[in-house]
């Protein structure tokens, strides 16, 4: 127990690449930081950090010594975490990872409501890409990730789906030839926002209009188009993942959602996804709990 703090700092120096601001962060100073991390290395036989002109990294073995502290901190956390709900206090700390091209106000709204019932627990919320999802998992740095069409491997665990279609907002005054359904050749003389190139959304954009032969006038790339299209004068149209209340945000600013014809998207899922090894800690395990009986209701 007398190396959490070690582990800590640890933490803070590997996220933040420098010896001074992780210095800076937890209130210490740079001199008394580095003396620290200094016998902790004489204590376990082996450099943690490679000292640069500017910051630090990790070296070879300090890679796994962060891993290994990382573990040992998500241990105590539930440890904490499974003594206070014995308490009835409920404490913790949830690490949620998100989809770029889903917007976040669908969480926000779920992280409120259970903050409103268990006020002591605290969130991280990180908007995340396919690249990065897998390792920010498996790394315990993420406890589980809302992600639209992950590429799943053996190490992640699928602890919910549901289908979202993909829509296109259109301004009000456009006229569609169906409002069950538009497709893409129908999108071709206005001014696009495309989502943003590491999305699995854009992905299937792309694909889609590659196999139907049409190319979209793409006016910008962006994960969230809806500040985009009511701060502008001009009419653009947008492809989005609507949840909830979405539809009415949109409406309120002069925008309609359409789903795009789904033999041209075909179907998409987003996904609660957990690492497939380890015991999830009380907090994060309760609130997958409330979000998946949110998504059922809904």
């Amino acid at each position: 127990m007398r190396h959490l703090q070690s582990f800590k700092y640890v933490k803070l120096i590997s996220e933040s690449g420098s010896i001074r601001s992780a210095a800076e962060s937890c209130a210490i100073s740079p001199s008394a930081l580095n003396r620290h991390i200094q016998s902790l290395e004489l204590d376990i036989g082996f450099r943690i950090f490679d000292r640069l002109s500017v910051g630090v990294r990790l070296s070879i073995e300090g890679e796994i010594f962060y891993q290994f502290a990382l573990s040992q901190l998500r241990s105590f956390e539930r440890l904490q975490s499974q003594i206070n709900d014995i308490k009835g206090m409920r404490t913790g700390v949830v690490r949620l990872g998100v989809s770029a091209d889903l917007n976040v106000n669908f969480v926000n709204a779920q992280i409120a409501k259970y903050q409103n019932e268990y006020p002591y627990i605290s969130f991280e919320l990180k908007v995340i890409d396919q690249n990065n999802m897998e390792d920010y998992l498996t790394s315990n740095r993420l406890d589980i990730a809302l992600f639209y069409q992950p590429i799943i491997s053996r190490n992640l665990n699928i602890l919910h789906a549901f289908e979202v279609k993909v829509h296109a907002a259109l301004p009000l005054a456009v006229k569609t030839e169906s409002l069950a359904k538009i497709k893409f050749y129908e999108l071709i003389d206005h001014q696009i926002l495309l989502p943003s190139k590491n999305t699995q959304l854009r992905n299937k954009i792309d694909s889609a209009c590659s196999k139907l032969g049409i190319t979209l006038r793409t006016q910008i790339e962006c994960d969230d188009p809806f500040p985009h299209l009511t701060s502008s004068n001009n009419a653009r149209v947008a492809f989005c993942l609507p949840l909830l209340d979405e539809f009415d945000q949109y409406n309120a600013k002069g925008y309609k959602l359409v789903p795009l014809a789904s033999k041209e998207l075909g179907v998409g899922y987003v996904n609660l996804v957990s690492p497939s090894q380890g015991i999830m800690a009380i907090a994060p395990q309760k609130f997958v709990e409330s979000l998946i009986k949110e998504i059922e209701r809904l």
